[in-house]
């Protein structure tokens, strides 16, 4: 048996050449690459690729997107280009590659998403999710409580530009609000997707602080999934391969794909 951090790619999650990838290119303004990374379940896309031509020069996550417009001001943010904000490092990787370079790359850049090329040219796209029905399928005992993250909560009525930095400095997509009826969840998502609601955009026009003057209670909020610290990291990963669920609470801390994957991946034997 070898260890699944070893095992090629194209071998490993071979359902992720059975979709397509979202691709824009390098003119694409802010405005109209955004969305992709907002809307739900009908087309879920944990980055875009940036293509010149059928090469492909750059990536862009949620994170790309966020940056720029927490060093922007409104409207000029919208204007932006992809090849302004892509990440150009490390840009794909070739199918026959052992998912360790992946995981390396995770690591290095806090993106978890990178291209799959074939001969150069892009056929898929992998990301931390990806690899949720590995570790759903094994059979190694882990349980939550040791690997899960520490909490990072914020309270009612943090401006959304104090709220992005918070995530940017912990390097985490999921924010957690505590209220009287316990928490909810903000994630990247839901702050894309209000920013480019008619609401989010209305406040921004009228009012000069941008983002500033949006409070993190205007945004939905996602249900709080709460399960036992001794759950199995495999039943975990089961849960969270639910689209709508972007973590998990334990008693005092946090679960997220990225902590299923990264902290476990290397035990895996296939």
């Amino acid at each position: 048996m070898s260890r699944a951090i070893d095992t090629a790619i194209r071998d490993l999650v071979p359902q992720i050449f059975k979709r397509p990838y979202l691709s824009v290119l390098p003119n694409t303004t802010l405005m109209q690459l955004a969305p992709f990374m907002a809307i739900g379940p009908q087309i879920y896309v944990d980055g875009l690729v940036v293509l010149q031509g059928e090469e492909p020069i750059g990536k862009i996550g949620s994170k790309q997107i966020l940056l720029a417009i927490i060093n922007s001001k409104y409207p000029d943010w919208l204007k932006k280009t992809a090849s302004q904000i892509m990440d150009s490092t490390e840009i794909s990787l070739e199918m026959d590659c052992p998912l360790s370079r992946a995981i390396e790359i995770f690591n290095q850049t806090s993106v978890a998403f990178i291209p799959i090329t074939k001969s150069g040219l892009v056929v898929a796209s992998l990301s931390v999710r990806d690899l949720l029905p590995v570790i759903m399928t094994s059979t190694f005992h882990v349980t939550l409580k040791d690997i899960a993250s520490p909490l990072v909560l914020s309270s009612k009525g943090t401006n959304l530009k104090v709220a992005l930095n918070i995530m940017f400095q912990k390097k985490i997509r999921n924010i957690i609000v505590g209220s009287d009826n316990g928490y909810g969840i903000i994630n990247d998502r839901k702050i894309l997707e209000f920013l480019f609601s008619q609401n989010g955009r209305k406040i921004m026009n009228t009012n000069s602080l941008g983002i500033q003057a949006i409070e993190i209670d205007l945004l939905d909020q996602l249900p709080a999934l709460r399960v036992s610290d001794n759950t199995p990291v495999s039943k975990a990963a089961e849960l969270l391969m639910d689209i709508d669920t972007p973590c998990i609470l334990l008693n005092k801390s946090i679960v997220t794909p990225w902590d299923i994957v990264m902290k476990t991946i290397e035990r895996i034997s296939i």
